[in-house]
């Protein structure tokens, strides 16, 4: 009788405890949009903290027991594991029968996104152009063109296959492509005279003698500060165009949050060229929104920037919690962050 008030008043104590935390849990989650949390409430009973609880209660015994070697001691401690299984066994059983109970609502319409999600994932064409982008505040490519003489050697770092570099007018004496990620599709874009097709080396050097280019234009590329001022000639130009640390933050912050600890702007660029020596002539940061009115314009807008992100089972999370979104305010917004510098190579030392 005396083991059976026990057990019963440490149930109690953990249920109490639990039914806290989850409720906590809760709160965070509603405001995180997690639909993925009430999915997971939508399973059945399964318990799987036998070993987990058998350490964390030899530990307690032995803590406010002591150690000792008696059989009593063994039995006690026996007993002891048994009944911290079994009651937390019947407090995980209680917290997910309540959790089930106290989210109903959000369980059968997670569930109704996940299935609709699944018809979408199975669709074998799924085009919806209708998103909305807000205004650019430059064209990178404008600058491009007030820089270029029909006499420069350019060097094109991008991640399009070599399209922008074979398609931008005017070009220069010379047009190399760095391509770093991608090879270049050569029957569209074939090589000529002018029109040379490049990689890094071994060493991850770009494939240029010092002081050989007049003019280095990176677009949405990583790149080695070092490698770009000694390819460019004195007063030559570096102009470079990527994604800031806000760009997409929506869908960041959700599966990589530790990237956002540092911040990749206009500023942050143009200081670590500064250190170089370089001058800054430019710099711009650009924020703006994407406005969605469905997922499957999610989907296709992905699909033309960033294939891997189109991946609906992979990111299922993203894509269930941007359906709520449209389901109860008609549409979802990302948030998109670029920038541009533009700097000028003087040949002076950095002041250490």
């Amino acid at each position: 009788m005396y083991l059976f008030v026990y057990l019963l008043w440490f149930i109690g104590i953990l249920l109490i405890f639990q039914l806290v935390m989850f409720e906590l849990q809760k709160r965070k989650v509603d405001k995180s949009n997690d639909m993925n949390w009430y999915l997971s409430l939508n399973k059945p009973f399964n318990y799987n903290r036998t070993g987990y609880m058998v350490f964390i209660c030899a530990l307690c015994y032995g803590f406010v027991m002591g150690i000792s070697f008696s059989f009593s001691w063994f039995f006690y401690l026996i007993l002891f594991i048994a009944l911290g299984i079994v009651a937390d066994a019947v407090v995980q059983y209680l917290t997910l029968a309540y959790g089930k109970k106290r989210c109903a609502k959000q369980i059968e319409e997670a569930q109704y996104m996940k299935d609709e999600l699944a018809r979408l994932s199975e669709a074998v064409e799924v085009e919806d152009h209708s998103y909305v982008t807000s205004s650019s505040r430059y064209d990178e490519l404008d600058y491009l063109r007030h820089y270029i003489k029909p006499t420069d050697h350019v060097a094109f770092i991008t991640a399009d296959k070599g399209k922008l570099a074979y398609e931008f007018e005017p070009k220069g004496e010379a047009t190399f492509v760095l391509e770093p990620y991608n090879e270049v599709d050569t029957l569209k874009y074939p090589e000529s005279p002018t029109f040379k097709i490049t990689q890094l080396t071994s060493s991850g050097q770009m494939p240029f003698k010092d002081n050989k280019l007049d003019i280095v234009f990176c677009r949405n590329c990583t790149y080695t500060k070092e490698e770009v001022n000694r390819v460019l000639k004195n007063n030559g130009y570096y102009i470079v165009n990527q994604n800031g640390t806000a760009n997409l933050k929506e869908f960041v912050q959700m599966y990589m949050p530790f990237k956002l600890k540092k911040t990749w702007d206009a500023y942050t660029c143009a200081k670590s060229l500064e250190d170089l020596g370089m001058h800054i002539i430019e710099k711009i940061d650009d924020y703006g929104t994407i406005r969605f009115n469905s997922v499957e314009a999610i989907y296709t807008y992905f699909m033309e920037v960033s294939p891997e992100l189109a991946d609906i089972n992979k990111y299922q999370v993203f894509y269930i919690n941007a359906m709520k979104a449209i389901r109860e305010q008609h549409y979802f917004d990302l948030t998109t962050h670029k920038f541009l510098v533009v700097a000028q190579k003087t040949g002076a030392i950095p002041q250490v």
